[in-house]
């Protein structure tokens, strides 16, 4: 089985941001923890 490194932080919370700048309101935190496990979650699944 072949690895690939991820870059957790940058990739994931260059995305984080970008969907808070797309609600456009602030959210909870725990919204936005859900929303960048999510994110992370993602690029697990494309690694």
């Amino acid at each position: 089985m072949e690895t690939k490194p991820i870059i957790y932080g940058e990739t994931a919370l260059n995305k984080l941001v970008e969907w808070l700048r797309i609600t456009g309101k602030p959210q909870k935190i725990e919204t936005v923890v859900q929303e960048y496990l999510r994110i992370l979650h993602k690029y697990m699944r494309e690694g």
